[in-house]
């Protein structure tokens, strides 16, 4: 059987009760719904306000169940109102994962609650571009034989800094740096985004083994019955899709 798998889920996490998700939330919640199909051990670390939370499957399938509607993040508990003032989503959010916890400690305490629960030969997998910190990776290696691979949407932060908010550039930056030293696999969506993001990571250093996945969409697949009425299919058209 495959290695266990450690799937980072801050990002989706941070998103629940905030309306629909976007594009990097619903990958995340796509190779999460993957995992729990299939018959590998799986865990989900998430940072919250508090420190992190270590979930093992059950856990994870009621992250899933929250970011889908299935289940309710239900009210917030004390250290989430004291830790997310002004923030009642995120607050009622970290509550929820931290009733499903297997385990939970303070930021600094991280390496030591992996190595008390993880087995050996872990692959730490983060697809939504948190926690891409020397701290986290440097935590994760220290369980024996572990690997990890990142998801590296685009860069566009550092290609096309003038379509990103200010500051977003330089904490890119920061993430592929620690992408570049520390990851052992990287995953891009398209080539087009290997080719930009690698132009950067070389000049970080240290370009490393990459494959690219391309997304996928749910079935199935809207047909033209869904369209806009009115819409005009015989063209010419195009189609752009994004946040930006």
């Amino acid at each position: 059987m495959p290695p266990a798998r450690l799937l980072d889920l801050t990002r989706l996490v941070s998103r629940l009760g905030r309306g629909a998700l976007t594009g990097v939330d619903r990958v995340e919640l796509a190779y999460l719904q993957a995992l729990l199909a299939g018959p590998v051990p799986l865990f989900g670390l998430v940072r919250t306000a508090a420190g992190f939370v270590l979930l093992d499957r059950r856990g994870a399938q009621g992250v899933a169940d929250l970011a889908t509607g299935a289940r309710a993040t239900g009210r917030a508990d004390l250290l989430g109102r004291l830790t997310r003032r002004g923030q009642p989503d995120r607050a009622r959010a970290e509550a929820a994962v931290r009733r499903l916890a297997l385990a939970r400690v303070p930021r600094p305490l991280l390496g030591w609650m992996l190595r008390r629960h993880l087995p050996g030969g872990v692959s730490y997998l983060n697809v939504g571009h948190a926690n891409l910190t020397r701290a986290v990776m440097r935590a994760v290696q220290s369980l024996p034989g572990a690997r990890v691979a990142v998801l590296v949407h685009d860069a566009i932060p550092l290609g096309y800094p003038q379509f990103t908010r200010a500051g977003i550039s330089a904490v890119f930056g920061r993430k592929l740096a620690v992408v570049s030293a520390e990851a052992d696999l990287v995953i891009y969506s398209t080539q087009d985004a290997r080719a930009r993001a690698e132009v950067h990571l070389a000049r970080l250093g240290r370009v490393p083994p990459a494959v690219v996945a391309a997304l996928g969409v749910p079935q199935p697949v809207p047909d033209a019955a869904a369209l806009p009425p009115g819409l005009n299919l015989r063209g010419p058209w195009f189609v752009t899709v994004g946040t930006i």
